[in-house]
């Protein structure tokens, strides 16, 4: 009998492995990709939302964000002379995203392509599942 955790480790880390060779000529990662990703779905955002939505480490979030604003992607906004502890990317930062998504969600389609509609939309449900059973700790 296969062990669920073992099984979705191997697959988890094959996964993550195909976006960082994405990423790599960009000089980014996943971890970095995923400060991206959120400030892109949401606009703007606080270093402490993005740690405590990827339950990520709050030292090691703000090193990927200092990473981030060195590169020129992500910046804090300003209001009324002040910086705000806010953050959003940068336009340069917007570009960036919008062409590499496209390599990813073209990866993402061609790993999901062995899967029927059906079956994509049920591994999205149990997902959600174990997310949020996950979480209830």
């Amino acid at each position: 009998m296969k062990l669920f955790f073992q099984e979705y480790a191997r697959v988890y880390r094959q996964i993550i492995n195909d976006v960082n060779r994405i990423l790599k000529p960009y000089g980014l990662t996943s971890v970095l990709w995923r400060i991206f990703l959120y400030l892109e779905k949401h606009g703007t955002a606080k270093a402490s939302h993005i740690y405590e939505y990827y339950s990520m480490d709050k030292g090691m979030t703000s090193r990927y964000i200092a990473k981030l604003r060195a590169g020129g992607f992500v910046e804090y906004i300003e209001q009324n002379g002040k910086i705000k502890k806010i953050l959003q990317l940068t336009e340069t930062g917007h570009q960036l995203f919008k062409e590499i998504n496209v390599k990813i969600r073209e990866h993402e389609k061609d790993v999901l392509s062995i899967l029927t509609p059906e079956e994509q939309n049920a591994i999205m449900v149990i997902i959600e599942k174990l997310r949020i059973k996950t979480s209830d700790k």
